[in-house]
């Protein structure tokens, strides 16, 4: 699975049909393997794009506060 063309959106998608699809209990072992492996992956995914758009929050919030100083100071 390429998931560096899935947006977060049609990631976040992709998973919870997976999570359904691992609750219904009618896949065999291998299947219920595979599509558990391939959460997984969709996770870590998703749980980076999260930390790399909480990191621009902060840089950019961190701007607006030093601005804010600066021009308080000025």
């Amino acid at each position: 699975m390429d998931l560096t063309n899935l947006s977060y959106e049609e990631g976040l998608k992709e998973l919870e049909s997976i999570i359904d699809s691992l609750e219904t209990g009618e896949l065999t072992l291998e299947e219920s393997f595979n599509k558990f492996k391939k959460g997984v992956d969709l996770y870590k995914y998703l749980y980076e794009i999260l930390n790399k758009v909480e990191g621009e929050i902060k840089i950019i919030m961190e701007d607006e506060e030093r601005e804010e100083d600066f021009q308080l100071e000025g």
